[in-house]
């Protein structure tokens, strides 16, 4: 399809059980493969959406709201949320589009149903009738779930019909996955349980998990016993041995599904339909139906050593990278982290962004191909989520995009979309470890520049007058020692200002205190802007002021400097009952002689007091 913009077929799903959604994916890649479709797998973070709901919901929506978008295809099972499943199924309608729902039904839905009983039926009957399995445990899953009691009434019916039981201490629970299997194996055989003819797990996770554990005690598989699974995931393929199976028809089922978006009408939305979805048995190595071959168990193994190092060097990449950048707190000194990183791994598309304040302004990350990075313009990603949409979308290179949200329990902070070409579960596993890893990193700088910005403004609370945001005392001594210790500042004078307002005390006991307030802040301002550009001034406290200017060698006159001041604050207070005016005093010194500060401000108080007493 090079050259031509291919239609999206936008993936719901979350990372729950990654290996079938990896079987699934890459069945969807070799489906769509040739055809003017794309895959977009967008998954979710449980946490975020279960912490914040609804601003969360809405975020993740927006995903979807992508150019040539041809249709949904939900994971249902993995999702398990019907808030989410139902708001996609909306938008679909909105938006006239086809949605396929899968192991979920809902209405307004094409609903794909797999035949979970016939595909385990398949196996079960394999390993009783064909190699005369009558002695078995089952590993089931989860006590009381439906998938496992289900399965374990078939089991029991179909050794029934061969003349033998299954009693209920030949049944264990591995809650579906290995650790819990090698747990319920202790217990077994610590309770006295005997070796079975057959263990048949009720999925693939499990069996493999049985494998490991009998190879442990020295038992052979398949010869000394035999072991089958159940739904086909691609570890249970590439294990030694390979385990006897049955997976959904997947081939089928994208068929089905892609046939039906071609022939989509835009009022067919709303639709409620349900397909059946067969599984495919597969007898394999561990019930000794395919041999085991020496040149594919090493393959096998030089693979599972490959992928291996590539963890550990994803891992140990991305740990150096979370150190380098933990103590930073600027996107500035971020960004140019990132492109050594991911060219390590080179993919046909990379792109990560940073939302800003208002939500909708994408500040690009990472932004490239290969081992070839750029810059990218500021996004406004509800709009335009991504740069160069239709190369993505004509580049025949990209077989799916994976998009997720980089999210904490408390907020989202961006998203990255990735292009691959060579789709695996490694690949899928380095997607993920990406945003979980730039996620934590950025999260780290945010939180970083946060801080340093809440000190900053700690500080400058410290050091600032509440009422008239001027400096108090204290910031007033530190911002003036720095200023005199500059270079700049060695040749010019120094004067030092000391200011109290006259007759505050009237004003407060005529008007009220609020209104001796709104004179302070007035007077306040009048000092702002007459030192403004040439010094610094703050408020001692009460109606007591100090300022200071730097200027050349001629000393600012007191009385310009007063009337300035006091014409500026009547101004700002506007038409008032009484008139602000002010004392005040000064000293002057050059700035590289000046004498300690104490000094100089103890002679600007004197004069102060000698004007005060003069104006009375």
């Amino acid at each position: 399809m090079d050259g031509m913009d291919r239609k999206i077929i936008a993936v719901c799903t979350s990372w729950e059980d990654e290996e079938n959604l990896n079987l699934m994916m890459l069945e969807l890649i070799g489906a769509t493969e040739g055809t003017p479709y794309l895959p977009m797998c967008v998954t979710f973070d449980r946490s975020s959406v279960e912490a914040r709901g609804e601003e969360s919901l809405n975020e993740f929506m927006q995903a979807f709201e992508v150019p040539n978008l041809a249709g949904f295809l939900l994971l249902g099972e993995m999702i398990r949320s019907d808030a989410i499943n139902q708001r996609l199924i909306d938008l679909a309608a909105r938006k006239k589009l086809p949605v396929f729902m899968l192991e979920r039904q809902y209405d307004g839905c094409i609903n794909l149903m797999f035949t979970y009983l016939q595909g385990f039926e398949s196996v079960a009957r394999h390993m009783v009738q064909d190699h005369g399995c009558r002695d078995v445990v089952v590993v089931a899953g989860i006590r009381g779930n439906p998938f496992s009691e289900d399965r374990i009434t078939l089991c029991r019916e179909i050794l029934r019909e061969s003349g033998a039981e299954l009693p209920p201490e030949r049944i264990i629970y591995g809650d579906f996955w290995d650790e819990p299997t090698f747990r319920a194996l202790d217990s077994y055989f610590e309770g006295g349980g005997k070796m079975p003819k057959a263990f048949f797990c009720i999925n693939d996770a499990m069996a493999i998990a049985v494998c490991i554990y009998l190879t442990r005690l020295g038992i052979q598989v398949p010869e000394d016993v035999m072991v089958s699974g159940f739904d086909g995931i691609l570890p249970g393929e590439e294990h030694e041995p390979s385990i006897t199976t049955a997976r959904p028809d997947f081939p089928g089922m994208f068929g089905t599904m892609l046939a039906r978006m071609d022939r989509w009408r835009p009022e067919e939305a709303g639709v409620t339909e349900r397909i059946p979805v067969p599984f495919r048995f597969f007898a394999r190595q561990s019930c000794g139906c395919e041999a085991s071959g020496r040149i594919s168990a090493t393959l096998k193994i030089s693979d599972q050593k490959i992928t291996n190092l590539d963890f550990t060097r994803h891992i140990r990449a991305m740990g150096l990278f979370i150190r380098k950048t933990q103590n930073m707190d600027s996107l500035e000194e971020f960004i140019p982290c990132l492109s050594p990183l991911f060219s390590a791994w080179p993919n046909p598309y990379y792109f990560a962004a940073v939302l800003g304040e208002d939500r909708n302004q994408a500040r690009p990350l990472l932004y490239g191909s290969g081992r070839k990075f750029g810059d990218a313009p500021v996004l406004r990603w509800r709009e335009s989520p991504v740069p160069d949409v239709h190369e993505i979308l004509s580049n025949p290179e990209i077989r799916i995009l994976m998009v997720q949200l980089l999210q904490t329990r408390a907020e989202t902070i961006g998203y990255m979309v990735s292009g691959i070409r060579h789709w695996s579960l490694r690949e899928q596993e380095r997607f993920e470890e990406e945003v979980l890893f730039l996620c934590s990193a950025l999260n780290t700088v945010i939180r970083n520049r946060r801080l340093e910005e809440a000190n900053r403004e700690i500080l400058r609370m410290a050091e600032h007058d509440y009422m008239t945001g001027l400096y108090n005392r204290r910031g007033f001594l530190r911002e003036l020692e720095r200023l005199l210790a500059l270079p700049e500042s060695q040749n010019q004078t120094l004067t030092l200002f000391a200011m109290d307002m006259d007759r505050l005390k009237g004003i407060n006991d005529r008007y009220g205190h609020h209104e001796g307030d709104a004179a302070i802040r007035c007077l306040a301002e009048g000092i702002r802007q007459a030192v403004e550009g040439r010094g610094i001034c703050a408020r001692y406290g009460g109606d007591e002021f100090a300022f200071a200017i730097l200027a050349g060698d001629e000393k600012p006159d007191p009385e310009k400097i007063r009337t300035r001041i006091e014409t500026t604050a009547r101004a700002v207070s506007g038409q008032k009952a009484y008139l602000i005016s002010a004392s005040l005093g000064s000293c002057a010194c050059q700035v590289r002689n000046h004498p300690p500060l104490d000094q100089l401000l103890a002679e600007s108080d004197r004069t102060l007091y000698a004007d005060k007493t003069a104006r009375r």
